[in-house]
């Protein structure tokens, strides 16, 4: 049978190789990153294609395409890989080391401005442990995940997906922003339709941000109809600090550009919305040690307390 086969022949060092071919697009990029040959990554590439009978790149092609056999084995390599990395952080402590590592995947305005805090305060009780943060959009961090490119993830609009397990983390308030010089900032209060003329801007499609956004937007019976779109939040509030339009942004994300006087909230009708952001991991995978702690840490208030007071509309 092929399993018996899988069992015997794949080695991890085939997988650990094919993988990163996958995710550097290219045997030579690889090769560098893993510190061998390209000869050896070919040589590993074509052993591992003996192994299951089957090849997993596409001959005919000049860039790396995964044949259909391939792409199976990618969605699976990652969580085989982890899974053994885990195992190792586990054997690792019961053998009272004091190590580790927890690779965090973050959507984008949580990920640069309240995970850091927390991280900078796990680190404090946790020197040993190695911290790596992936600032993404929501549907990134889904994909790293599933692929066990991430031990933990932390985002705010949840997915229908039994894959995931999740708890709620932090609350997230949202309100409107514009220039000061904007005519809908003079106002006392303005209607949710309004945004559309302001003109509306707001992050990408696939965003955390763009999706609560959108959802508060339709709640007050507005189809979201965003003039601009921008994949980053320096980008975004810089636009609207230039006086292209309005936006929804987290508090969280624009404290500095309402202390500095270039951007204001614009009273609209039903805002500020409270929103919430979650900590989510793989339901099938056993948290080492090491993630388990940092997502504890996560959940307690200590470190919370030194992170900014929400803003105010007084």
């Amino acid at each position: 049978m092929l399993t018996s086969i899988l069992e015997r022949r794949i080695t991890l060092h085939q997988l650990r190789i094919f993988k990163t071919v996958v995710d550097l697009h290219g045997f030579t990029r690889a090769a560098e990153a893993l510190a061998l040959t390209q000869s050896a990554v070919t040589h590993q590439i074509q052993a591992l294609e003996r192994s299951i009978g089957f090849a997993v790149f596409q001959s005919s092609r000049r860039t790396i395409e995964l044949t259909q056999v391939g792409t199976a084995l990618y969605e699976r390599a990652g969580r085989i890989l982890a899974l053994v990395r885990e195992t190792g952080d586990a054997l690792d402590d019961i053998a009272g080391l004091k190590s580790g590592s927890v690779r965090i995947a973050a959507d984008t305005t949580v990920g640069i401005y309240v995970l850091p805090d927390a991280m900078a305060a796990f680190r404090q009780s946790h020197p040993e442990i190695a911290l790596s943060l992936d600032v993404v959009n929501r549907q990134r961090v889904r994909e790293l995940l599933l692929s066990g490119d991430a031990d933990i993830g932390v985002a705010g609009r949840l997915w229908e997906d039994d894959l995931l397990e999740a708890e709620p983390f932090l609350n997230n308030e949202l309100k409107c922003f514009s220039a000061p010089s904007h005519p809908l900032a003079q106002r006392r209060r303005v209607e949710p339709a309004e945004l559309l003329g302001g003109p509306l801007l707001l992050r990408e499609v696939g965003s955390g941000t763009r999706e609560s956004a959108e959802a508060i937007l339709r709640e007050h019976g507005v189809r979201p109809q965003p003039d601009m779109e921008m994949a980053s939040n320096g980008a975004l509030k810089r636009a609207v600090a230039r006086g292209l339009g309005v936006t929804i942004l987290s508090t969280y994300a624009v404290r500095l550009e309402v202390e500095l006087g270039h951007l204001t909230i614009v009273p609209v009708r039903g805002l500020p919305v409270s929103r919430r952001w979650h900590v989510v991991w793989t339901r099938e995978r056993i948290l080492s040690p090491a993630v388990q702690a940092f997502r504890k840490h996560l959940l307690a208030p200590d470190w919370r307390q030194q992170l900014s007071v929400p803003l105010t509309s007084e």
